[in-house]
């Protein structure tokens, strides 16, 4: 039973160190870029029709950059933003954002970024473009950030090897009405 109490306090002390990283005017502005961006974001996945779903991604990733130029956003959770998948990497070293919009009952789009952990604070992000529809062997190939075989991640593994961490990302393609697919 003493362990109950090292978990919490552990958490505690995790907890407010992550949090103080971003100074309390950033915190505010952030959160109140977080409330209007989960309508988007909600949005992207609910709208009536394709025009109303191409809108609100459009908004919500004008909006969702814009915030994540804030210093130190990095260590925020965003954690009202529920249709949109957030995971760290096991090492904090990155955190990728993935999220996907339905253009018609045939094809899905995923769309992301990898934001990165700079010591400044500053914003180092990667936008993710997803080329999956227009890929010939998904199988084997080698892609970038700019040619990324779009998926909304769930899963991040880290393993090593020879002194360098390598991570692979498990997720989900809704592909189309017929079938789906993991990567």
């Amino acid at each position: 039973m003493k362990i109950f109490p090292a978990v919490i306090f552990f958490f505690l002390v995790s907890f407010g160190s992550f949090a103080q990283r971003i100074s309390r005017s950033d915190y505010q502005n952030i959160k109140k870029s977080e409330d209007s961006l989960k309508t988007y974001a909600w949005k992207i996945v609910t709208g009536i029709n394709v025009q109303d779903r191409f809108k609100a991604d459009s908004i919500f990733t004008k909006g969702f950059v814009r915030t994540l130029k804030t210093q130190n956003s990095f260590y925020y959770t965003f954690d009202s933003l529920q249709t949109i998948s957030q995971l760290y990497a096991p090492d904090s070293s990155f955190k990728i954002f993935t999220w996907q919009l339905q253009i018609n009952d045939n094809l899905y789009r995923q769309h992301g970024a990898i934001q990165m952990r700079a010591a400044d604070g500053a914003m180092k992000l990667f936008p993710l473009i997803d080329k999956s529809d227009v890929t010939q062997n998904i199988a084997d190939t080698v892609g970038n950030n700019y040619g990324w075989m779009g998926a909304v991640y769930y899963k991040i593994v880290l393993t090593q090897n020879a002194g360098l961490n390598y991570y692979t990302l498990i997720g989900f393609d809704a592909d189309n009405i017929r079938s789906d697919r993991k990567f």
